[in-house]
């Protein structure tokens, strides 16, 4: 299953290695990453795909731990298309 999520973080040159760690020491597959940084350039706007069929709240409760995640939130959830 895919889960997409929307964050907001500080803008620190290692937000993002941290928010990878986290995802793979959780067991989440990354699916895909974007990153815009905000007006205030003090910011980061991060749309990040994740696979797993492990259930979505065990990533999400540890990413709201990070102190440089300001926002977080389930943009949604679709299951995973296999093909041959």
């Amino acid at each position: 299953m895919n889960h997409v999520l929307n964050i907001t973080a500080t803008n620190t040159p290692a937000v993002v290695e941290r928010l990878l760690q986290v995802t793979r020491y959780r067991g989440y597959e990354l699916a895909g990453l974007q990153l815009t940084p905000r007006s205030d350039a003090k910011s980061l706007n991060i749309t990040l795909t994740v696979r797993s069929d492990k259930p979505i709240h065990l990533l999400t409760s540890q990413l709201h731990k990070l102190y440089d995640i300001q926002q977080l939130e389930l943009a949604g959830s679709e299951l995973a298309v296999l093909s041959a």
